[in-house]
């Protein structure tokens, strides 16, 4: 209750100090929720003009913010209400490294500590207007949850089903975690070592509730879009507008420098025009090409961006959030040290958090970066961050008593 309370008003403190809360016209998640609230359906996610049927983002968080719009109308209110949401869920997170420290280190304490770093300091941008926070959360719950069904007496057709259709609810949240639902279920597998007949059984029953559960919104981007894919397809306009002669790493630097602007269908009328006029899933087959053009026209350009990249995702750059960056910077090289702890102690979660570590944001390395990307995955280095703060912590005090008369 103490880290939750810290929590949470850390996060109010931080919505009246800090720029960066936004439910206007250019945030793709509010404003498809708007049109869902509206009645047009799950469409029209840009501000330069409305572009129809939309695969643009994933479908929880614009249908819960739809369904804010619809219970407190498009208001101030109803600011207020996904803003308060958006802070208990910071809350919620900041809690939940505590049980996941004693699932994954058999110890309490490393997760009181990161529970106290990001509660206490600024470490995570308060965005309602994004589902990063949300993302976070649901993943530290998925791997709490799935832990105690698997550990369970219940049978294994049980087990596989309730955790599949957890991890279609997540992945409906955000389709980038589906490596962070492979690698933890792997690691599952691997702690728990059930017999061959029940590992199979699991298994099928996993991944047909994970079907089962997408499959609805599956048949509705065929109806409506006129393809199948993956949950959403935004890769094309992403590739589009980060790899460009105009394009730096960042976004916040393309925003500056005039390239979102130029091209992102959300700014520039044209864009948008072009993905109303040719349909949002061609429109991006075609930016994707014309993306993959210009990185061979400019292997050296693109190297230089996807490294800038990669340093951005683990140690970006201070901007306009310079006190989020440095925290970013401070987790991720106490993480480093607390995952080599990890490894001389043989715990086996080391392994399972750098498979997660260096696969999931491999994505991320070819598109413009920014601070929320992070966030979803951040609890994974700050558990390992937590146990380099509690062991840095227990030698000061070992040395001071040492040094101490008598």
């Amino acid at each position: 209750m103490a880290v939750f309370v810290l929590a949470t008003t850390s996060a109010t403190w931080q919505v009246a100090v800090f720029p960066g809360a936004g439910l206007g016209r250019y945030w793709e998640s509010v404003a498809v929720a708007r049109s869902v609230a509206a009645g047009h359906g799950f469409a029209n996610p840009f501000g330069a003009l409305e572009t129809g049927p939309t695969a643009h983002l994933a479908p929880l968080f614009p249908l819960m913010l739809a369904g804010l719009i619809r219970i407190f109308g498009d208001s101030p209110a109803f600011a207020s209400a996904a803003t308060i949401l958006c802070i208990l869920i910071h809350g919620l997170h900041a809690v939940l490294l505590i049980p996941l420290s004693r699932l994954l280190l058999a110890d309490l304490r490393p997760g009181v500590w990161a529970a106290l770093f990001t509660a206490a300091v600024p470490t995570i941008q308060v965005l309602p207007q994004w589902e990063a926070i949300w993302s976070a959360a649901g993943s530290i719950l998925f791997c709490l949850a799935t832990a105690r069904l698997l550990r369970s007496g219940r049978p294994f057709w049980i087990k596989g089903a309730a955790s599949g259709a957890l991890s279609g609810v997540l992945l409906l949240l955000n389709p980038a975690l589906l490596t962070v639902c492979g690698a933890w279920m792997a690691y599952l597998w691997f702690c728990e070592r059930p017999p061959l007949r029940g590992w199979v059984v699991c298994s099928l029953t996993f991944l047909a509730a994970a079907a089962l559960v997408g499959l609805p919104w599956t048949l509705r981007n065929q109806r409506e879009l006129g393809s199948l894919f993956f949950v959403r397809d935004n890769l094309g306009l992403e590739l589009y507008t980060s790899n460009a002669d105009c394009a730096d790493a960042g976004s916040d630097a393309n925003g500056r420098n005039g390239c979102r602007a130029l091209l992102q269908a959300n700014f520039n009328t044209r864009e948008a025009a072009l993905v109303r006029d040719m349909g949002e899933v061609n429109y991006n087959r075609s930016r994707r090409a014309i993306a993959m053009q210009w990185i061979q026209d400019h292997p050296a350009r693109f190297r230089e961006l996807t490294l800038r990249r990669f340093k951005e995702f683990w140690f970006p750059s201070p901007g306009e959030g310079a006190l989020y960056a440095y925290s970013v910077w401070t987790i991720t090289a106490l993480s480093i040290a607390g995952l080599f702890l990890m490894a001389r102690a043989r715990l086996k979660a080391a392994l399972g958090i750098v498979v997660i570590l260096a696969s999931y944001p491999l994505v991320y390395y070819f598109v413009q970066a920014s601070l929320r990307f992070r966030v979803p995955i951040l609890w994974m280095s700050l558990l390992p961050a937590g146990l380099a703060m509690q062991k840095a912590v227990a030698l000061v005090r070992s040395v001071s008593a040492k040094r101490a008369p008598g």
